[in-house]
């Protein structure tokens, strides 16, 4: 690379593309900036691309957005996911897609204070951004700023409290429950016990009903059999898991995310029961080190998360036309160890010491 008389790297030009390549300058800002209402032929496109990889070209994207009044900034305004690593994947995933675009993401975590998003938002937007993506750890409705009139909006795992939004991506929490219950009543267990989070939870409301759909297939009346909601928390899981195999000896226990599913396996321990022998556990999310790292491995279905962000930033780069109003995205089922035939005896705990 060429130094300036200090010493220092001297910037590529497109005036330095277009002697490279052996065309005027104008044509080589055509060529990167992908004028395509300007005829340029093929061959000299090529070597005007070809100059700028040999000489590493870098564009000045401040001089482009002075040009042409376009903003390279995504505005992310998230809801505690910053400080959690497995929601943190949608982040990751928007910018793995849009950053080599040129695009830079600016991340703000408003800890669901609404006034707190606004201020940010009106940052955001005094910064001037192609966008804006709302984020959250967990689906829900978030407050959208009322300053954001004019300016794209994708809600990611979240949907507007009040307003509009281009997009509204989501897990499909209703397709995930009941391919993690099918997991279960395939096997023939029919003593099967849901142990999901918070009852008026949207995530937990879908899962429940992807698991009762599930019985039904499975030619069993979802009434008949056993439901309890917690906090999906470990020791919460731990807590349910002890009291409906005390009381109701299921042979599978469906669990409301990963968190639960570690709770109830480490309640079999205590009663001395196996996985999957005695009862087999199926949870949600997959969260990493933690779903395959347990022993058995287990079975899960996976939320999305890099997917989700992955896809927002390819509508963002799509552009506005024609954008669909609401994305959904699949949860796969990931088969571990943890799922297993029904006993031929239905579980029976032993006593637990002080009990």
């Amino acid at each position: 690379m060429a130094k300036s008389s200090d010493g220092r790297p001297k910037r590529v030009t497109m005036t330095d593309v277009a002697r490279r390549a052996g065309v005027s300058q104008p044509t080589v800002s055509f060529v990167l900036n992908d004028r395509r209402d300007v005829a340029v032929a093929e061959e000299t496109r090529r070597r005007v691309l070809e100059a700028a990889a040999e000489l590493d070209f870098v564009p000045n994207r401040a001089a482009q957005l002075l040009r042409s009044n376009k903003s390279f900034t995504v505005g992310v305004v998230t809801s505690g996911i910053v400080s959690q690593p497995y929601a943190g994947l949608i982040v990751l995933g928007l910018q793995q897609v849009v950053q080599p675009a040129g695009y830079v993401c600016m991340v703000v975590d408003t800890t669901g204070d609404p006034g707190q998003g606004d201020d940010a938002v009106a940052s955001l937007v005094g910064q001037g951004v192609a966008a804006i993506v709302y984020a959250s750890l967990a689906p829900q409705p978030l407050h959208r700023s009322p300053r954001l009139d004019g300016i794209r909006t994708i809600f990611v795992n979240c949907w507007p409290e009040e307003g509009h939004a281009d997009t509204i991506l989501l897990a499909d929490e209703y397709a995930g429950g009941r391919a993690a219950a099918a997991s279960v009543f395939e096997r023939g267990h029919r003593e099967v016990a849901f142990l999901g989070g918070m009852r008026n939870d949207y995530a937990c409301k879908e899962r429940r009903r992807g698991f009762d759909d599930a019985a039904r297939a499975a030619g069993l009346r979802p009434a008949d059999l056993v439901h309890r909601y917690g906090t999906y928390q470990i020791g919460n899981g731990y807590d349910l898991a002890t009291e409906v195999i005390t009381e109701h000896s299921p042979t599978a226990l469906v669990c409301g995310n990963d968190r639960m599913a570690i709770g109830a396996l480490l309640a079999l321990h205590a009663l001395g029961l196996d996985c999957p022998r005695d009862v087999s556990i199926v949870g949600f999310d997959d969260q990493p080190d933690v779903a395959d790292q347990v022993r058995p491995g287990l079975t899960t279905a996976a939320l999305p998360h890099l997917m989700l962000g992955r896809r927002a930033g390819e509508l963002l780069l799509a552009g506005p036309d024609d954008a669909p109003e609401r994305v959904i995205v699949d949860c796969d089922l990931i088969e571990r160890d943890s799922v297993g035939d029904p006993p031929r005896r239905r579980p029976r705990p032993r006593a637990r010491s002080g009990a």
